[in-house]
Protein backbone atom coordinates (compact mmCIF):
# COMPACT_ATOMS: atom_id res chain seq x y z
CA UNK A 1 0.00 0.00 0.00
CA UNK A 2 1.16 3.53 -0.73
CA UNK A 3 -0.40 6.71 0.65
CA UNK A 4 0.08 10.41 -0.10
CA UNK A 5 -1.50 12.98 2.20
CA UNK A 6 -2.19 16.61 1.35
CA UNK A 7 -2.98 18.85 4.31
CA UNK A 8 -3.21 22.54 5.03
CA UNK A 9 -1.17 22.75 8.22
CA UNK A 10 -0.63 26.50 8.25
CA UNK A 11 -1.84 27.60 11.69
CA UNK A 12 -2.62 31.13 10.49
CA UNK A 13 -4.85 29.73 7.73
CA UNK A 14 -6.63 27.43 10.15
CA UNK A 15 -7.27 30.26 12.64
CA UNK A 16 -8.69 32.43 9.87
CA UNK A 17 -10.89 29.60 8.62
CA UNK A 18 -12.29 29.08 12.13
CA UNK A 19 -13.48 32.70 12.17
CA UNK A 20 -15.36 32.34 8.88
CA UNK A 21 -19.02 31.31 8.71
CA UNK A 22 -19.76 27.61 8.37
CA UNK A 23 -21.09 28.08 4.81
CA UNK A 24 -17.75 29.44 3.58
CA UNK A 25 -15.77 26.69 5.32
CA UNK A 26 -17.98 24.15 3.56
CA UNK A 27 -17.06 25.67 0.18
CA UNK A 28 -13.35 25.24 0.98
CA UNK A 29 -13.94 21.65 2.06
CA UNK A 30 -15.88 21.07 -1.15
CA UNK A 31 -12.92 22.46 -3.12
CA UNK A 32 -10.58 20.03 -1.37
CA UNK A 33 -12.93 17.16 -2.22
CA UNK A 34 -12.86 18.24 -5.88
CA UNK A 35 -9.06 18.35 -5.82
CA UNK A 36 -8.87 14.91 -4.18
CA UNK A 37 -11.14 13.44 -6.85
CA UNK A 38 -9.12 15.14 -9.60
CA UNK A 39 -5.85 13.70 -8.24
CA UNK A 40 -7.42 10.24 -7.91
CA UNK A 41 -8.73 10.29 -11.49
CA UNK A 42 -5.39 11.47 -12.88
CA UNK A 43 -3.51 8.80 -10.91
CA UNK A 44 -5.85 6.17 -12.35
CA UNK A 45 -5.12 7.47 -15.85
CA UNK A 46 -1.37 7.34 -15.26
CA UNK A 47 -1.28 3.95 -13.53
CA UNK A 48 0.18 1.17 -15.65
CA UNK A 49 -2.49 -1.35 -16.59
CA UNK A 50 -1.91 -5.05 -16.95
CA UNK A 51 -4.92 -6.44 -15.10
CA UNK A 52 -6.48 -3.17 -13.90
CA UNK A 53 -6.09 -4.11 -10.25
CA UNK A 54 -3.60 -1.31 -9.52
CA UNK A 55 -5.74 1.31 -11.22
CA UNK A 56 -8.92 0.19 -9.45
CA UNK A 57 -7.22 0.26 -6.04
CA UNK A 58 -6.57 4.03 -6.11
CA UNK A 59 -8.91 6.02 -3.86
CA UNK A 60 -9.14 9.54 -2.44
CA UNK A 61 -10.46 10.19 1.06
CA UNK A 62 -10.92 13.30 3.15
CA UNK A 63 -8.84 13.42 6.34
CA UNK A 64 -10.29 16.02 8.64
CA UNK A 65 -11.53 19.41 7.51
CA UNK A 66 -8.60 20.59 5.38
CA UNK A 67 -6.75 17.46 4.32
CA UNK A 68 -7.14 14.52 2.00
CA UNK A 69 -5.20 11.43 1.11
CA UNK A 70 -4.80 9.45 -2.07
CA UNK A 71 -4.21 5.78 -1.37
CA UNK A 72 -3.33 2.80 -3.54
CA UNK A 73 -4.19 -0.40 -1.70
CA UNK A 74 -2.34 -3.11 -3.65
CA UNK A 75 0.82 -4.41 -1.93
CA UNK A 76 3.04 -3.85 -4.98
CA UNK A 77 2.04 -0.19 -5.55
CA UNK A 78 5.16 1.11 -3.81
CA UNK A 79 7.39 -0.90 -6.16
CA UNK A 80 5.54 0.33 -9.24
CA UNK A 81 5.63 3.96 -8.06
CA UNK A 82 9.30 4.14 -7.04
CA UNK A 83 10.77 1.18 -8.90
CA UNK A 84 13.18 -1.50 -7.79
CA UNK A 85 16.53 -2.71 -8.91
CA UNK A 86 14.75 -4.51 -11.77
CA UNK A 87 11.77 -2.23 -12.48
CA UNK A 88 11.86 1.40 -13.59
CA UNK A 89 9.70 3.77 -11.48
CA UNK A 90 6.33 4.74 -12.99
CA UNK A 91 5.43 7.70 -10.67
CA UNK A 92 1.68 7.52 -11.27
CA UNK A 93 0.69 8.97 -7.85
CA UNK A 94 3.55 11.45 -7.57
CA UNK A 95 2.94 12.73 -11.08
CA UNK A 96 -0.81 13.07 -10.49
CA UNK A 97 -0.13 15.22 -7.42
CA UNK A 98 2.44 17.33 -9.24
CA UNK A 99 0.21 17.92 -12.24
CA UNK A 100 -2.74 18.86 -10.04
CA UNK A 101 -0.85 21.12 -7.63
CA UNK A 102 -1.08 24.13 -9.95
CA UNK A 103 -4.87 23.85 -9.89
CA UNK A 104 -5.18 23.58 -6.08
CA UNK A 105 -5.20 27.31 -5.38
CA UNK A 106 -7.30 28.06 -8.45
CA UNK A 107 -10.05 25.65 -7.38
CA UNK A 108 -10.00 26.86 -3.77
CA UNK A 109 -10.05 30.48 -4.98
CA UNK A 110 -13.05 29.85 -7.23
CA UNK A 111 -14.95 28.13 -4.44
CA UNK A 112 -14.14 30.96 -2.01
CA UNK A 113 -15.30 33.51 -4.57
CA UNK A 114 -18.57 31.62 -5.03
CA UNK A 115 -19.03 31.39 -1.26
CA UNK A 116 -18.46 35.11 -0.82
CA UNK A 117 -20.88 35.95 -3.65
CA UNK A 118 -23.47 33.66 -2.10
CA UNK A 119 -22.96 35.22 1.34
CA UNK A 120 -23.23 38.77 0.03
CA UNK A 121 -26.42 37.97 -1.92
CA UNK A 122 -28.15 36.66 1.20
Amino acid sequence: MIKFEVAVENEDFQRKMERLPESIRKWVQQALQQIAQMVMMRARQLAPVRTGRLMQSIYAQMEGEYAFKVVCYVPYALFVEFGTRYIMPRYFLTRALQESSSQFLQIIGLNLQTALEEASAA
